[in-house]
């Protein structure tokens, strides 16, 4: 069984001995920025809490499953999660496999976005449906920013469900969506939608347009260079527009007057 153990506590304890062993010998400002090579040669000490293990090794003995399980516990008892066990769940080929069986439970926010983190970093299958799952169907806000970011990777294999999906969605909800989708290539559907989203949504026109830069097709460039002629952009607005321009191949050389922007006055000054 793995040991429920605050290894952050452990590793103040760890300062904390530096520290008094080295009074007078090295400064403050020194000690805070040692901290890291601190970190890194703590997790070769070997410690009596861990049975003689070092922080580095204690957790390679345990499976994908005991990891996880300690992980959950960590979190239900206000445990300090370490980067050591962490790196150990990452580390372990099954972890993608056991983190998909925990995410299909009913799982507390915390320990919900501590697996999807994870999951994040790992190479292994993905758990497509139960993701999109999360997006859809009124997760709270930071659980679906991250499913977003990690269906984003994997657009593709989830494309028909989005857009089967999407008009009966809310627009909270589309807007992840949207994002989602945005990674897909070749599909006039596709560039339909994100073309829909854009021209609907001028009150963040930058997101969209970034949407459309990220999807990649020269065809979007009519829409935002008739975008970036509205007489009433705002300079932000109006160098986003530029950038998704140029990012398609396209160009904007025409002056504007931006004296009177609130925002340009701002960066100016």
């Amino acid at each position: 069984m793995v040991k429920i153990i605050d290894l952050d506590a452990l590793f103040d304890s760890y300062i904390s001995d530096y520290v008094y062993k080295n009074v007078g010998k090295v400064k403050p400002e020194e000690i805070e920025n040692n901290i890291p090579v601190l970190y890194v040669k703590f997790g070769d000490e070997k410690l009596k809490e861990l049975d003689g293990f070092t922080p580095n090794t204690y957790y390679l003995q345990f499976n994908a499953e005991e990891l996880i399980d300690a992980l959950e516990k960590h979190v239900n008892t206000d445990v300090s999660v370490s980067d050591f066990l962490c790196e150990a769940i990452i580390s372990n080929p099954n972890s993608s496999a056991v983190i998909g069986k925990y995410l299909a439970k009913d799982s507390g926010e915390e320990f919900t976005l501590y697996l999807l983190n994870l999951l994040s970093d790992l190479d292994g299958e993905l758990p497509k449906n139960r993701l999109l799952e999360m997006v859809l169907y009124d997760e709270s806000e930071p659980i679906r920013e991250v499913a977003t970011d990690i269906l984003g990777k994997i657009a593709e294999d989830v494309k028909e469900q989005i857009l089967s999906a999407f008009y009966d969605s809310s627009d909270t909800v589309k807007a992840d969506l949207v994002d989602i989708i945005s990674n897909c290539k070749n599909d006039e559907r596709v560039f339909n939608l994100l073309i829909s989203e854009f021209k609907k949504h001028t009150e963040n026109v930058p997101l969209y347009a970034s949407y459309l830069s990220k999807y990649g097709d020269e065809k979007a460039l009519p829409y935002l260079l008739e975008a970036i002629e509205n007489p009433k952009i705002s300079y932000p607005d109006f160098e986003e527009l530029r950038f998704a321009i140029e990012s398609l191949g396209g160009e904007y050389t025409k002056q504007r007057d931006f004296s009177n922007d609130k925002y340009y006055k701002k960066l100016k000054n």
